[in-house]
């Protein structure tokens, strides 16, 4: 009776524990750190097709920081995000609310109406103030939506294989996109740099944007990759959550 008065006491300890690290007892990594720290759920492996089920319990995180907001409050207000990882892939999902999509009206600038941006630097040089290998650009529009393909600009983008689709939402659009890791190994506490915007036009020219990273306040991140902010690898399961280095 003693062996298991203290199996029990210690299986309510350990319960106890894991609900006491925020945002992992329910999720398979924990909430971001808003515009400082986002977290990468490892190793889960994602299928960018649009079937959203993949991303069951990975913490969709809101950024509402805005350079400025919309003039129309049915438009690019805020949008989500979620991370995941395998030994593959980086896996991105982003979702902006947009009652109407402008695209297609500035050739390539896609940047200059609704699109949306990922970036990351998986080099380790955090203060690197120049884009070099391994730090990317990568700017997704919603020209492609229902296509089998992304179409994608940014700096460095041509030289990352990113895969992915985009697709309508009830209330605006989406896209799920696979990113190659390459020689990249990612495990438990890596770090790496990282930053996501939303940029939103409500006719013409782009009048809104919203950017996560709270380094980046005048819109430079496609110029000097130090305004990024970090993005921590966590394997889905662990009980700590490790501090961004």
């Amino acid at each position: 009776m003693k062996i298991k008065k203290f199996s029990l006491i210690a299986a309510i300890i350990a319960f106890i524990a894991l609900c006491a690290v925020p945002g992992v007892a329910e999720n398979k990594a924990p909430n971001q750190i808003p515009g400082e720290v986002a977290y990468i759920a490892y190793p889960v492996t994602i299928t960018p097709d649009s079937n959203l089920a993949d991303w069951d319990g990975i913490p969709i995180s809101k950024v509402d920081t805005a350079n400025p907001k919309s003039p129309d409050p049915a438009q690019n207000q805020y949008f989500e995000y979620a991370l995941a990882a395998d030994d593959k892939n980086i896996y991105i999902y982003m979702h902006s609310v947009d009652s109407k999509i402008i695209t297609g009206k500035h050739d390539t600038n896609f940047w200059n109406e609704d699109s949306m941006e990922f970036y990351f630097n998986l080099t380790g040089n955090f203060a690197a103030k120049a884009y070099g290998p391994g730090i990317f650009q990568i700017n997704v529009n919603p020209g492609s939506i229902g296509a089998k393909f992304l179409t994608i600009t940014g700096v460095n983008a041509t030289s990352v294989k990113v895969t992915g689709k985009v697709f309508k939402t009830t209330d605006g659009w989406a896209f799920e996109a696979a990113i190659p890791l390459g020689k990249f190994v990612p495990e438990h506490g890596k770090t790496i740099g990282f930053q996501v915007q939303a940029n939103g036009a409500t006719s013409g020219d782009r009048n809104s944007q919203i950017v996560w990273s709270k380094l980046d306040v005048k819109n430079q991140s496609y110029a000097n990759p130090s305004l990024f902010g970090k993005a921590v690898f966590f394997k889905v399961g662990s009980t700590d959550v490790p501090a961004a280095k």
